[in-house]
Parts: structure tokens; C-alpha cells; sequence
């Protein structure tokens, strides 16, 4: 008995961890669509321009406030993304892009971010205009 209870796991395993993962990716979608939102209200509240920042290598993302010496970066807002997950950003003229601001005025850079990892669907977010929130949008190009 505890000889197939093995093997079971055994063979599981794989499709578990595979299962696990998928759901890290997931979640760390829904927050990047969070930190999206909070961006945009924070400029609103603060009268700042907040900026979401893409790390170099597509690992990670942070957010920042505009002060009078340029962006800083605020404390414990510094987000890693499960590993073998990237993230992208493109704006609406098609150009790639390390950042999206977010102005006092409720404005947005239109942009699409696509969050991406190996063996999983992606998870892309779109403002498809300057006074729209990020909203993801699913596979089959309907928005949730």
C-alpha cells in the first residue's frame, strides 16, 4: 500500500508543481493590476506623478514618486516575480517601454504589460486610453 501511495506521488509530483507555479503567476498578475490602481489613485491623492518601473531584466517592478530631484523609489514597494516570469511593457505606439507614469490629473500612459513565463498562458494587462485603469484582459480579448 504505501509502495503505490509512492509511485502515486511520485508521478504527481510534476503536475503538482506545474499547478503550484502556474497559480504564482497568476496571483502575481492580480497584483500588478493592484499596484496599477493604487499608482494611479496615489497621484490623484498626493498631486504627484507616480511611476510603475520595469527592472532591466524584465524580473521584477517598482514604484516610484516624482520629487523635485527626479523619482524615488518609495520603501516596500519593490515587487520580485516568481521565478521564470518576466514582464514587458509597450506602449500605444507600439514602442517598448521600462516604465508607465501615472499624473495627478487621473491621466495614464496608455500601455500594455504582459506578463509571461514558460508552459503558462500570459497575463496582459491594457489601458487602451489616458483616462482608463489597467484591466486585464483574458485570452480571448474580452476584459475582466
Amino acid at each position: 500500500m504505501l509502495l503505490l501511495i509512492t509511485i502515486a506521488m511520485a508521478i504527481a509530483a510534476p503536475s503538482l508543481r506545474n499547478f503550484w507555479k502556474g497559480n504564482r503567476v497568476k496571483d502575481a498578475g492580480e497584483q500588478l493590476a493592484y499596484i496599477t490602481r493604487l499608482a494611479r489613485t496615489q497621484a490623484i491623492s498626493d498631486g504627484a506623478v507616480y511611476r510603475l518601473g520595469i527592472d532591466q531584466g524584465g524580473t521584477g517592478y517598482a514604484l516610484y514618486v516624482q520629487q523635485s530631484e527626479g523619482f524615488a523609489l518609495i520603501p516596500s514597494n519593490n515587487f520580485l516575480l516568481p521565478e521564470e516570469t518576466h514582464v514587458e511593457v509597450t506602449k500605444a505606439d507600439g514602442s517598448a517601454a521600462d516604465h508607465i507614469d501615472f499624473f495627478p490629473n487621473g491621466r495614464t500612459e496608455p500601455a500594455t504589460i504582459r506578463l509571461f513565463s514558460t508552459g503558462y498562458n500570459d497575463i496582459v494587462l491594457q489601458c487602451l486610453s489616458p483616462t482608463e485603469m489597467f484591466s486585464v484582459v483574458n485570452p480571448d480579448g474580452s476584459v475582466r
